[in-house]
């Protein structure tokens, strides 16, 4: 059984090998196809069936596999290339190529008779046809007639959306602006209230002593210094630190352990607490021994 499983999947492998070489092209028909005398249209910018074309300055490029110059352009493709406008009527063009990059073409709609500047009209249908006579260089033709075609940008749509996204940035700002006055005055309102309290009034309002609401204003004043304290002591704490990039900070000068928090003890306090304690009781021995010396001269 191995041995026929063997057998049959080594037929197997020779007939996919078989069938590869048999549908694969031979390289001479692959180079033929890639010299075979016709000129190649490769891309367009704006590309067939595009929308949202600009109205002014209309042109289009062409990307072609091959070389042109201005001579060529002007003698062999005077009428090759025709721009056509929503109505079908050919618009006045000029046909330009590229001397930094190679198989490029620009048409781009020229100036009337007159000299005015021909500007599209918005949501429009424009058309450019490309004759299969159309030759490069080195005397390759298209072969076939190419069409491409492009919508304009609709301006009253486009001026709409813009109007309309300018009032939400309007309505946006104007809420934001309105909130924070509106806090402002709220915290102005809270800072009045918590500086002045009458006892009078307020022992009238509420009935209770001028005593207890004397005491309990000093209380919530306690509170209130208390929590100012914290909020400066953090904001300075934070002062001590400039910022550097995210998750980074430089610190402005040298502290001492505790001041971050540590409880380390280094033990050096002590021994200079305990070398301080020695001294004055030397020099206490000193002025001892010196007035136990003076009594012994007087005898």
């Amino acid at each position: 059984m191995k041995r026929a499983g063997r057998i049959i999947s080594l037929v197997i492998v020779l007939m996919m090998m078989t069938a590869s070489f048999c549908f694969a092209a031979p390289a001479e028909d692959v180079q033929n196809t890639e010299s075979n005398g016709t000129l190649n249209l490769l891309d367009t910018y704006p590309k067939d069936g595009s929308k949202g074309a600009s109205i002014e300055n209309m042109s289009v490029k062409l990307y072609f596999d091959s070389e042109f110059t201005e001579k060529v352009l002007k003698d062999k493709n005077d009428n090759a290339i025709q721009f056509l406008d929503p109505d079908g009527k050919k618009l006045p063009t000029r046909v330009l190529y590229s001397r930094k990059e190679k198989g490029v073409v620009l048409v781009i709609v020229d100036n009337d008779a007159k000299g005015k500047i021909i500007t599209g009209k918005g949501n429009s249908q424009y058309t450019l046809k490309v004759s299969g006579a159309l030759a490069d260089d080195a005397g390759r033709t298209l072969g076939k007639d190419m069409t491409i075609t492009f919508t304009t940008l609709n301006q009253k749509a486009n001026t709409l959306v813009n109007m309309a996204m300018m009032f939400v940035m309007f309505g946006a700002m104007m809420v934001m602006s309105m909130k924070s006055a509106k806090k402002a005055a709220e915290e102005q309102q809270k800072a009045r209230k918590e500086e002045k309290v009458n006892p009078y009034k307020e022992a009238k309002r509420t009935g209770k002593s001028v005593e207890e609401i004397v005491e309990q204003d000093q209380k919530n004043k306690a509170k209130q210094a208390e929590k100012a304290a914290k909020k400066a002591a953090k904001e300075a704490e934070e002062d001590d630190y400039d910022y550097v990039e995210e998750g980074v900070y430089r610190v402005k000068g040298p502290r001492p352990i505790a001041a971050g928090g540590g409880r380390y003890v280094t033990g050096r306090k002590a021994i200079a607490e305990a070398k301080k304690a020695e001294e004055e009781a030397r020099k206490a021995k000193q002025q001892h021994n010196a007035k136990k010396g003076k009594g012994k001269k007087k005898k």
